[in-house]
């Protein structure tokens, strides 16, 4: 058994019921490495993603000089000594001391202690969350279908970190639903779109003695997608005759094997592997973790010959046990496993960089985030030559005394893959280095990748320095005429220069970059309607959920705008989104004063058709 999976369940562990820490912009990095190649490796919170920086802010760009790379080596997770018996006996038993006291914190936990169901969610207005009357005065029944009918296929990175922000906000239960199924409804969700440690944190915004059957498996989901199964226990008290199934008895293996109740445990894990109701796999798996515990004995092993696919409890389970799923499985499986798999504490590094590039491109990490993981696997001795190669080009895109060299650090990362999640990911890995770059002329057949790492993190104002470089009718000036703050309306001929160099099919992105400047107000009726019509496109037309949205902006609910714009942006890629769709989401949410959001839309749209 190795140390970080005893370590990763007592610190996972810890942080149940206890508050959360507030999410947060990350500040600009004043070293000119990159934020993660002198800091410890990472161990995300049990938290949403940081989102990317906020629009609007700058980074100063490197001055002409280099800086030594740093002498010491870069801590790491792999290579660590083996722990004596003597120490995983220690922490096992400070683990199960953990269990006894949370269990025993929640079984005694008075009415009076605990906190309201009217008002759920982990991140308060005060630290960047949404207000509570966001939604406005929806009823229960509409705010459930709305949250049910988003199936987690978010098109768009910014929608994702939007609507992320609005699950875990603060806010008043609608009117006919109970509090708890309702942080339920909104943790499934926070699941479905990538974010397992999200639904743990909505999870937890719910006392144990006031859960419901629904909250109860939506909980069970999100703990075993976080690879903590072991915050089940608190909740099993309370769990009762609704929790039934197979999981539900493994679960409960599990919590008595590192309660001290190793016999019991056993006796349960028997039983299962007698009644045949789930794949040996998921048996096994659980066993692992039982005989992990100070009362296990029992040495198993786990083989995944027959294996064919990768569900969230063999995910889960695997990770929790030490042991990675094989590579086969993560590529057949859902790319929520990448979402996971990248922000698990417990998987090895490498394998949370190669996950790092659909986590970023779904929303899911944060640039800063990226740039940690990999500074972290910089000296791992398991890390490849490959990725050894691709953290190399990263420092260099950092410290590279000459700017030249530092953007084609930068291009080899951009253009390692024709794969578009892959691409848009490397832009949002460089886009602190991006935006240190000191706008030239002479790197003018640079300024569209430059301008489009930058905005893919928020740094606008950095970007919009390039407005002088970026040629009119090129991407990067596509992306300024939407990202830039306060810009003033554009010319339709303007507009027509950027059609004569668009090379993406059908014309999408000057389609979007009419819709986006349209949804912004940066374009007069007359130019608006002329430019629709060269193109075929129209902004006409009702259905049901365009009216919902412009009457949600109409009152100004922008929780509910931001809701609206998760549903509307559902899809595999953007080819599923349309410009009138983009228009309608834009221009709402411009209306309801996310102007910053709008704008990020927007760009990526532009960016990424």
């Amino acid at each position: 058994m190795r140390r970080g999976m005893v370590l990763g369940c007592v610190s996972l562990l810890a942080l149940a019921f206890v508050s959360a820490p507030v999410i947060g912009q990350n500040e600009a990095p004043e070293s000119l490495l990159p934020p993660g190649f002198n800091d410890p490796a990472p161990a995300p919170s049990q938290s949403e993603p940081p989102p990317p920086a906020e629009p609007g802010r700058t980074v100063a760009p490197v001055p002409g000089t280099a800086v030594p790379l740093p002498a010491a080596p870069l801590p790491t997770l792999a290579g660590q000594d083996a722990p004596t018996d003597e120490e995983l006996s220690e922490e096992l038993a400070k683990l199960q001391e953990e269990l006894e006291a949370q269990i025993a914190l929640t079984q005694s936990l008075p009415p009076s202690a605990r906190r309201s169901l009217d008002l759920i969610g982990p991140l308060t207005q005060a630290n960047g969350g949404f207000a509570a009357s966001s939604l406005g005065n929806i009823g229960g029944l509409y705010a459930q279908t709305l949250v049910r009918r988003t199936s987690g296929r978010i098109v768009s990175r910014w929608a994702s970190l939007g609507l992320q922000k609005l699950l875990l906000s603060e806010l008043a239960t609608p009117q006919g639903l109970n509090g708890a199924n309702w942080a339920a409804e909104r943790a499934a969700l926070l699941l479905r779109i990538g974010s397992a440690d999200g639904a743990v944190r909505m999870v937890q915004a719910v006392d144990p003695p006031a859960a419901t059957p629904r909250l109860l498996n939506v909980a069970l989901d999100s703990y075993v997608a976080s690879a903590d199964p072991l915050g089940m226990c608190p909740l099993l008290p309370f769990a009762g005759e609704s929790a039934k199934g197979n999981q539900w008895q493994l679960i409960r293996a599990i919590c008595s094997g590192f309660s001290g109740e190793g016999s019991a445990a056993r006796e349960q894990i028997d039983r299962a592997r007698r009644q045949g109701a789930m794949d040996r796999i998921d048996v096994v798996l659980a066993e692992k973790i039982v005989g992990a515990s100070l009362n296990g004995r029992r040495a198993v092993t786990v083989q995944w010959d027959d294996v064919d696919q990768l569900t969230r409890w063999r995910f889960g389970l695997a990770l929790t046990a030490g042991i990675e799923p094989p590579e086969a499985l993560y590529a057949r499986a859902d790319r929520n496993f990448q979402a996971w798999r990248a922000r698990a504490p417990m998987a090895p590094l490498a394998s949370r960089v190669q996950a790092a590039d659909v986590a970023a491109a779904m929303g899911m990490l944060s640039s800063a985030d990226m740039v940690d993981l990999y500074g972290a696997t910089f000296d791992d001795p398991g890390t490849d030559e490959a990725l050894r190669d691709r953290m190399a080009l990263l420092r260099t895109a950092y410290v590279a005394t000459d700017a030249d060299d530092r953007v084609r650090a930068m291009r080899a990362l951009w253009d390692r893959s024709e794969n578009a999640f892959v691409r848009y990911s490397a832009h949002i890995l460089t886009a602190h280095a991006a935006a240190r770059v000191v706008p030239s002329e002479d790197l003018a057949d640079y300024a569209d990748d430059l301008i489009v790492s930058m905005v893919s993190a928020g740094f606008d104002t950095s970007a919009a320095r390039w407005r002088s470089v970026a040629e009119e009718g090129s991407l990067g000036w596509a992306v300024l005429a939407v990202a830039v703050p306060g810009r003033a309306q554009v010319a339709a001929s303007e507009v027509s220069s950027f059609f004569d160099n668009d090379q993406s099919s059908e014309a999408r992105k000057s389609a979007f970059l009419v819709a986006g400047l349209a949804g912004l107000g940066r374009l007069s009726s007359a130019d608006r309607d002329s430019l629709a019509e060269d193109l075929g496109i129209g902004f006409g037309g009702e259905t049901r959920w365009t009216r919902a949205i412009a009457a949600a902006a109409a009152e100004g609910n922008d929780g509910l705008v931001t809701l609206l714009v998760g549903m509307g942006m559902q899809g595999n890629d953007w080819s599923a989104m349309t410009p009138r769709q983009l228009y309608h989401v834009v221009a709402a949410l411009r209306t309801v004063g996310r102007q910053a959001e709008a704008r990020m839309i927007a760009a990526e749209a532009v960016s990424r058709a």
